[in-house]
């Protein structure tokens, strides 16, 4: 998806979701330079590695994006094997879809939170078991505490421009193991101290910028 550049009503330019946490919060960062040594100590290129372990993975991601949006994945530049793994997580996620009776009513929308002053473009709201939710799907190893930061985000924003459509069925996250393409879901009713923690970012944010003057 290309970069979103988001503004708020009178054209002042503001920061999405995902860049607020990127820059502002480093608790996964420490795992990340772990494994990147300890890839180096083995004699592998971790980006060599990351790229091969993400290939049934993202392809995965594709297909279940592209039944999201009614499109017709093109596999043609895939190999047969990373494919095979990929389908099988696929299948795994339409039989979620059709168990929950998913309905979807918007994908990648752009939403701007004038309140708070950030920009943020959820994956799909729709209806599951007849409550409307945020879905995020991601492609990764674990499921990590900045990925319910980012969701939290996502609800406010969206019910600051669509009040009149609650989310409350909460969260669903649909992740996809990079390497086995294997489909795990995930569901919270409510997420607190993730808007919290987002909260704290933002003044981070803020306190960053007026630093920068300083200097």
């Amino acid at each position: 998806m290309p970069t979103i550049r988001y503004k708020l009503k009178d054209e002042t330019p503001i920061s999405g979701v995902t860049t607020i946490i990127s820059k502002n919060l480093g608790w996964n960062k420490q795992a990340l330079m772990w494994w990147a040594n300890q890839e180096g100590l083995a004699g592998r290129n971790h980006r060599d590695t990351a790229q091969k372990a993400a290939d049934s993975g993202t392809i995965a991601h594709y297909m279940i994006d592209c039944d999201i949006k009614n499109k017709t994945p093109d596999l043609s530049q895939f190999t047969k094997g990373a494919i095979d793994k990929a389908e099988t997580c696929y299948l795994n996620f339409l039989d979620w879809k059709k168990m929950v009776n998913l309905r979807v009513e918007a994908t990648e929308i752009n939403l701007v939170s004038e309140r708070y002053k950030y920009g943020a473009t959820p994956d799909c709201i729709g209806v599951v078991m007849d409550k409307r939710a945020l879905l995020d799907w991601k492609t990764g190893s674990g499921t990590y505490p900045d990925m319910l930061i980012q969701l939290a985000a996502y609800k406010q924003a969206w019910e600051e421009v669509r009040p009149e459509l609650p989310l409350d069925g909460g969260f669903h996250l649909l992740r996809i193991d990079k390497e086995t393409a294997a489909f795990h879901h995930h569901h919270w009713g409510t997420l607190p101290e993730a808007w919290e923690a987002f909260e704290a970012l933002l003044k981070l944010n803020e306190l960053e910028k007026k630093l920068k003057r300083l200097v």
